[in-house]
Order: structure tokens, then sequence, then C-alpha cells
């Protein structure tokens, strides 16, 4: 029975985590890859310390969803109508958009460490409109905005071109 003939039996018996080193031959990608698509087992990469610079797209891979998953999620396109820094908190800014039509959202941003509260007003943005209401420590939060970057202050709020409205989709 070949290695992968027995991760194969293995993970049908008991579905599991299993670990396998960046470089493995395409072979055994190709098996692994097609267990988790088939939820048998959730890879988990050993990064390989000679070639740091495809760790972050590694990293940056989530778990797999369905298109009725994604579909699930309504982005929107949002204008900031204010920002504010919260001052007992590290990472935060205060923001109030509008999804256009009367309806503000408030969220709480984690960006505060790439963006000043000014330079947000009047900018439109991309943002998770449907995302369930989060009490936290200094308010409730109505949505997420939408960012790329590693974290601190490489952050980088996602924009949509010129001519979209807020209140538009995003699809």
């Amino acid at each position: 029975m070949s290695f992968l003939d027995s991760v194969q039996a293995r993970a049908a018996a008991s579905p599991r985590k299993i670990v396998f080193a960046e470089g493995t031959d395409a072979r055994t990608q190709a098996a692994v890859a097609d267990l988790a698509r088939r939820r048998i087992v959730e890879p988990i990469i050993v990064l390989d310390p000679a070639h740091p610079e495809s760790h972050e797209s590694l990293r940056a891979l989530g778990v797999e969803c369905s298109i009725d998953d994604f579909a699930k999620v309504d982005l929107r396109v949002a204008r900031v109508l204010s920002a504010e820094a919260i001052k007992e908190a590290n990472k935060l800014l205060k923001l109030t958009v509008s999804l256009g039509g009367g309806t503000t959202r408030t969220i709480f941003a984690g960006i505060k460490a790439a963006y000043t509260p000014e330079a947000l007003v009047g900018r439109l943005v991309v943002v998770v409109a449907n995302l369930a209401p989060r009490k936290m420590k200094f308010g409730t939060s109505e949505g997420m905005v939408i960012a790329a970057g590693p974290g601190a202050s490489e952050v980088y709020v996602l924009a949509p071109d010129s001519g979209a409205k807020p209140g538009q989709r995003v699809h």
C-alpha cells in the first residue's frame, strides 16, 4: 500500500488533520487537495523556510465555501459620513456609513494604525452589510469594512471604481 493509499484509507475511516510539507510532490498535493474538497481531511501545510516568498499566499487561503455560502454575504458600496478615533482602543475607528436611501450603519473598524479619521470621511468603501450586529465595549458594530493587507499600518480599505453609488451591491 502506497503512502497516499494509506492516508486516504485512514482519512476515510476517521476525518482528521493531515500535515504535509510545502514542496511536497504534485501527486501528493493533488490527492490532499481532493481529500480536503471532500471534507475528509483538513490539510495543514508545514512551510518551507527556504521559500519564504510563498508563505503569505498560503496563509491567506481560507476554508473553501460553496457558492451558496458566499451568496449569503451582502457586500455593498457605502460612503463614510463620519469617522472618529476611539481613545480607549488601540485599533478601532468608529465609522458612520451611508448605504444610500437614508440607511446608515455604525461600524467599528480595526484600521486605526493605517488611517486617520479625516482621511476616510467622504470616501466610498465596501462593507459587509448583512453581518449580524456585534456588541462591543464601545458600542454596537453593524457591519464590516472590507480591507486587505497583513495588518497594523499595512491595511488597505477596498474602494469601488468611480461611478459606484452607496447602496449598490458588489457582485
